[in-house]
């Protein structure tokens, strides 16, 4: 058997509570399909489909992740993934730490030992908001890329390591094991 797997930072209800009131407050309209509260999360490593027999070990070889301090985020604006100069993904972006790209980086190094290729894009951290099918109109992309808020201050105290199961109605996440992150010191 296979599982798809990725590690992710778990971004705070708080947060994404405070993430989606401004989002409600930039387009109300809230039947469109906007990815639930409970999936954002930070994609630290994607590493796709890996055989099962390998996960007890990728388990405790990440307890590394534990070494690493509580990471502080801002989110500061909204963009867009494009392919084909079509919409396809709405974001928001993130101020992070450099030892948040170092992680990613030894997340990637770390696989490569069962056949992951390393990334080849910059690290770029996002929360995923909504994954557009049908093209919403300029209006709606500039209403999101020209927005003004309040930046949202965060910290973040763990990184999972997520199963994703695709289904019709969308992927689903089951956390297969939580690392926490060393508190900061104050």
């Amino acid at each position: 058997m296979k599982s798809r797997i990725f590690v992710a930072l778990n971004i705070p209800d708080e947060a994404k509570d405070k993430l989606f009131d401004v989002v409600y407050k930039l387009h109300p309209e809230k039947n469109l399909k906007w990815e639930k509260k409970d999936k954002i999360h930070l994609t630290l490593k994607f590493v796709g489909e890996i055989d099962d027999n390998f996960l007890p070990g990728i388990i405790n070889d990440l307890e590394f992740l534990q070494e690493y301090k509580s990471q502080k985020l801002r989110i500061t604006g909204f963009g867009f993934f494009f392919r084909f100069k079509e919409p396809k993904i709405l974001w928001a972006g993130l101020k992070f730490t450099d030892e948040l790209k170092s992680i990613a980086q030894r997340l990637d190094d770390y696989f490569t030992k069962f056949g992951i290729e390393k990334e080849n894009r910059e690290f770029k951290p996002h929360l995923t908001l909504m994954r557009i099918k049908n093209n919403p109109g300029d209006n709606f992309i500039n209403k999101f890329k020209n927005s003004k808020f309040e930046p949202i201050d965060f910290q973040s105290n763990s990184i999972s390591l997520i199963k994703s199961e695709l289904n019709p109605s969308g992927s689903v996440y089951t956390e297969i094991k939580k690392y926490n992150l060393r508190p900061l010191e104050e």
